[in-house]
């Protein structure tokens, strides 16, 4: 497989992407930031979801170029306080 211009093969990052799916449970809570597809993981519901509660600001993230973060310890706080009803 030929390498891009950073040095590195297609099939190798691939391999890399793939073994970060595969995280056990304790390295991915000691994950220090989270990307949507890890909250869906953690919320048991779908990417799609996430953005919704993201955009209507319901769920507590934070935003950088663009792209959406969630901090662990702030999701399961927004979890643990409930709807307040």
């Amino acid at each position: 497989m030929a390498e891009n211009s950073l040095g590195f093969s297609y099939k190798e990052m691939k391999k890399e992407y793939n073994s970060e799916e595969q995280l056990s449970a304790q390295e991915f809570f000691n994950k220090k930031i989270w990307r949507v597809g890890d909250v869906a993981k953690f919320l048991g519901c779908t990417i799609g979801h996430v953005y919704n509660l993201a955009s209507d600001e319901k769920i507590p993230k934070r935003k950088k170029n663009g792209f959406l973060f969630f901090v662990p310890e702030e999701i399961l706080n927004w979890i643990l306080e409930g709807d307040g009803k």
